[in-house]
């Protein structure tokens, strides 16, 4: 069996107790509050490795549907049933992340200081040696984007940032998803991304800039459609399907 076969069956075991669990959490057999019970128990009764256990719960922990405290035990801090708790899926993130911060984009040309495009720029050169030697470059990446909306000069638009960018490290949908675009050859993309929507920050332009955000935010879209499982019933690129506002600039 080869390595992708048995990272494959690795990966379906841990969701599949994942969601056994989640579903006798909607049910109430475990209420709010209640401890599930210890891994090896859980382990038993379905016949896998408590690190498949362990898998299983680190992702309904990411989700908000439990909490493991060490020493302690795991316990229900949410259920699936409550309209608050709905799973938002990566593609849902990524259309909220590309409404939001293309008209911030947008707005932050016409409010953007010197000292936020010198920022800006030093991020993009931090990006960019992190990527040549290889290194991961998220935390370049966010700083890029939260540079823009606090060129807005606005908190409530730097807060509404933060809290999508937020959402997408809680997600376990997402970060799955979106660690198959951590490579050079995409973090190239994504810095040749940047670099045009800088350039259209630095000329003031709106529309440039607007456009430009919209169409990084889409090139990550379509790389992330063209990797992601179709047949999944987890699967919500469908939504893209019915909103194309940058017709209205052309």
């Amino acid at each position: 069996m080869s390595e992708n076969n048995i990272n494959q069956d690795y990966k379906k075991q841990y969701q599949e107790i994942a969601q056994v669990l989640l579903e006798q959490i909607s049910s109430g057999e475990y209420p709010l509050g209640s401890k599930l019970p210890p891994e090896r128990t859980i382990a038993d009764a379905y016949g896998v490795s408590r690190t498949i256990v362990r898998e299983a719960l680190i992702a309904l922990e990411v989700k908000g549907f439990i909490s493991i405290k060490q020493s302690s035990g795991v316990y229900v801090i949410n259920n699936p049933n409550s309209l608050q708790s709905r799973i938002m899926g990566p593609f849902e993130l990524l259309q909220a992340s590309q409404l939001l911060e293309t008209n911030i984009a947008a707005f932050a040309s016409q409010m953007i200081t010197i000292a936020n495009i010198e920022t800006l720029k030093r991020i993009l050169e931090q990006e960019l040696q992190a990527t040549t030697n290889n290194k991961s470059n998220k935390e370049n990446d966010l700083q890029f984007h939260l540079t823009i909306a606090e060129a807005t000069q606005n908190q409530m638009l730097v807060n509404a940032l933060k809290n999508l960018w937020e959402h997408k490290k809680k997600s376990f949908n997402w970060e799955q998803l979106a660690e198959h675009t951590n490579t050079k050859g995409y973090r190239l993309k994504w810095y040749a991304d940047h670099q045009q929507i800088l350039a259209a920050l630095c000329r003031r332009d709106s529309e440039g800039t607007y456009k430009a955000m919209w169409q990084h935010i889409e090139n990550e879209k379509n790389v992330l459609m063209n990797i992601s499982d179709k047949t999944s019933i987890d699967f919500d690129g469908y939504i893209f399907s019915s909103v194309n506002l940058l017709e209205h600039f052309s």
